[in-house]
């Protein structure tokens, strides 16, 4: 893994390379005017115009390599290429696609988690009208009463959010590592809980609810770009109606290529100690 430091310095070689390869003569430049061009190693334009190879085209690799982010392109005149674009539209539908997926309805019954939901009354009415996915519905309030355990140090919740696809993926695996690094931390834990439609507000009345001194909700993230397998986990110390998001600590991008869950559950664990030792999250851990 390259660190930030080794990031920024191949960055700044690329960019001076680019500049100063883009530095060429005015008959030339009026030659290639509209004419396909690329940066991108291994990428060309007109056979009549070839590009220029990079002066380090070993950093460059090295940069390509180290980012799923989009550089070093191309362009065709003042537009993408055609890999660049149809790239594009492919990643943009990996991201509506995870805001319009559902967990697998046998999901919350296979890991053994009391299964809930919103007040929010179908997919459509979760994304209209965020506050229905911040309080439970009547009937998940009398089985939370009936079935949660109560007055735990720490209660773990699922919910899929804005990628139902993320959570059916890697939620399973985060929340058994959950399980294991704060039970191993010396923190006593409620049986997990799933709920449906969940925004991250809604760990708030749980928490009211089962008396736990802290919960953990894990949700899909809104996606980006071809990102729709990503999680964020949010601790709240004291939980309250309302409380708010100040108070409240993040670790987001828990999937494959990013946080892996056994580490983002580590760090979990180790951010519960300290707000456990200062009497609060968020803001008065700063």
């Amino acid at each position: 893994m390259i660190d930030k430091a080794e990031i920024a310095r191949i960055v700044r070689e690329v960019v001076t390379e680019v500049v100063r390869a883009s530095e060429v003569p005015a008959a030339e430049e009026a030659r290639g005017q509209g004419q396909a061009e690329s940066a991108t190693p291994g990428r060309r334009g007109p056979e009549h115009r070839p590009l220029r190879p990079f002066q380090r085209g070993e950093a460059v690799d090295r940069l390509i390599n180290a980012t799923p982010s989009r550089i070093l392109q191309g362009r065709a005149g003042v537009r993408y290429l055609t890999e660049s674009y149809l790239g594009l539209r492919a990643d943009h539908a990996i991201a509506l696609d995870a805001v319009e997926s559902e967990v697998p309805p046998e999901l919350p019954q296979k890991e053994g988690w009391i299964a809930l939901r919103t007040q929010a009354q179908d997919h459509q009415d979760y994304l209209l009208y965020p506050d229905r996915g911040r309080r439970l519905d009547e009937e998940s309030k009398r089985k939370l009463e009936a079935e949660a355990t109560k007055g735990v140090d720490v209660q773990i919740i699922a919910g899929d959010g804005l990628s139902a696809y993320a959570l059916g993926l890697n939620g399973p695996r985060l929340v058994r590592a959950l399980v294991e690094k704060l039970g191993g931390a010396g923190f006593r834990l409620g049986r997990p809980i799933f709920v449906k439609f969940a925004r991250i507000g809604v760990q708030d009345e749980i928490g009211v609810v089962t008396g736990a001194k802290a919960t953990v909700i894990i949700v899909g993230e809104r996606p980006g770009l071809g990102t729709g397998d990503s999680l964020s986990i949010y601790t709240a110390y004291g939980p309250r109606l309302g409380q708010d998001n100040a108070e409240k600590d993040c670790i987001s991008n828990v999937r494959t290529a990013g946080l892996a869950p056994e580490a983002a559950a580590a760090k979990t664990a180790e951010l519960l100690k300290k707000s456990f030792a200062a009497g609060g999250g968020g803001v008065k851990l700063v």
